[in-house]
């Protein structure tokens, strides 16, 4: 007989999903894989039946690995921003105006109750505070609310893994040659003579405090709620807050004669573990209620998700190529922002092979998240 303590359960099925989903995602089709994300998709699986984990791993996974992406990205941040920063902002506007045109046709053409399609287009987006959003401005039906609730729990991991996919296939179907693409979002960090000639002090030999430092002011900074008079309110959550002090820190690269560097050796497995913990949290609570939201809601409800997650997708990507003319994986990266999905975000980097997608990210997901409650609040009114 074995006896298992309940958080050492945890920790199995935690590594045990994440063994699965390792072999899972080595598979390749079409030269096409799903790499370190077939864990979110092992993790339904074991969440339809039964399997959960505590919401602190979910949470701790993400934290860890936006905040890493953050540091590391963020020398290249600034500069990305003052040459693309106008392009971002539009494509991440278009993107959500695109997507709650398609929301509006679904509500008026198909027939989908509001709450249920604002469920949906949340869902596609994979966009917490919108869903938030959503459920706050329809606070005064509960039934209405567990119609957005319905929405979003069954569109979320179909939105989640439809725009993994996107991002390895779109430079496979065009061809890219990624050394190429690779240099052309590359930039020099910026250094300063008199600094570099002083020296620094490093609290740890890897750089793991400027990475606590940024997990705990981040979640902090994301718990500031901004009111929008009218609208509602908005924060960065747990996830736009480390992100953004993530960026600051690796941008400075210290403070007074505090050395904020992280090294190679460090940011890549605390970025590994972070998106286990994170798939595996995010796919079993997932996969709990899918089968039950599918039966409840019917089969075509995802297909009007997909309409959700790919026509603004599409649209918006070719716009980054064909009007705002943006490097293949910048105009990627300011499609996975504008669409607030960090797994996506995390197939980005393992296609791309370099971080530096991670500045157009986070320079498009704030934009997102505000532009997310204000649609959330005017469809609501339809």
């Amino acid at each position: 007989m074995i006896s298992i303590q309940e958080a050492a359960a945890s920790v199995l099925l935690v590594f045990a999903i994440a063994a699965l989903g390792y072999a899972a995602g080595a598979v390749r089709i079409c030269g096409v894989s799903l790499g370190s994300s077939a864990i979110f998709l092992v993790a339904l699986v074991f969440g339809h039946f039964g399997a959960a984990l505590p919401a602190a791993l979910q949470t701790t996974g993400m934290v860890l690995f936006i905040a890493s992406v953050g540091i590391s990205a963020g020398p290249a941040f600034v500069g990305n921003l003052r040459r693309h920063g106008a392009a971002y902002v539009l494509l991440c506007l278009f993107t959500a105006i695109s997507g709650s045109l398609v929301c509006a046709a679904i509500i008026r053409f198909a027939g989908i109750e509001t709450p249920v399609a604002m469920g949906l287009m949340t869902g596609a987006y994979t966009s917490s505070p919108g869903f938030a959003s959503a459920k706050e401005a329809f606070a005064g039906s509960a039934d209405a609310v567990a119609k957005v609730a319905a929405g979003y729990g069954i569109m979320y991991p179909v939105g989640t893994l439809g725009k993994v996919l996107f991002v390895q296939l779109a430079p496979k179907l065009l061809g890219a040659d990624m050394e190429r693409e690779r240099a052309l979002i590359r930039q020099p960090q910026s250094k300063s003579c008199g600094a570099e000639q002083k020296p620094r002090l490093r609290l740890d030999p890897l750089g793991f405090f400027p990475l606590a430092a940024a997990i705990a002011c981040g979640i902090a900074l994301g718990g500031v709620t901004i009111p929008l008079p009218g609208l509602g309110s908005v924060c960065l959550g747990n996830s736009g807050g480390p992100l953004l002090v993530g960026l600051l820190l690796g941008h400075l690269g210290r403070v007074g004669p505090v050395d904020l560097r992280v090294t190679p050796e460090m940011v890549g497995p605390v970025k590994e573990i972070g998106l286990v913990l994170f798939f595996t949290g995010a796919g079993t609570e997932g996969g709990s209620r899918l089968a039950e939201i599918l039966s409840q809601n019917g089969v075509l409800l995802p297909l009007y998700g997909l309409a959700l997650v790919f026509i603004p997708l599409t649209l918006g990507f070719w716009l980054s190529r064909r009007l705002f003319h943006l490097p293949l994986l910048s105009g990627l990266a300011a499609m996975t922002g504008g669409m607030t999905c960090s797994p996506s975000l995390a197939a980005l980097i393992q296609t791309a092979g370099t971080a530096d997608v991670a500045s157009t990210y986070a320079t498009t997901y704030p934009i997102a998240l505000i532009n997310m409650v204000v649609v959330m609040q005017i469809l609501a009114k339809l």
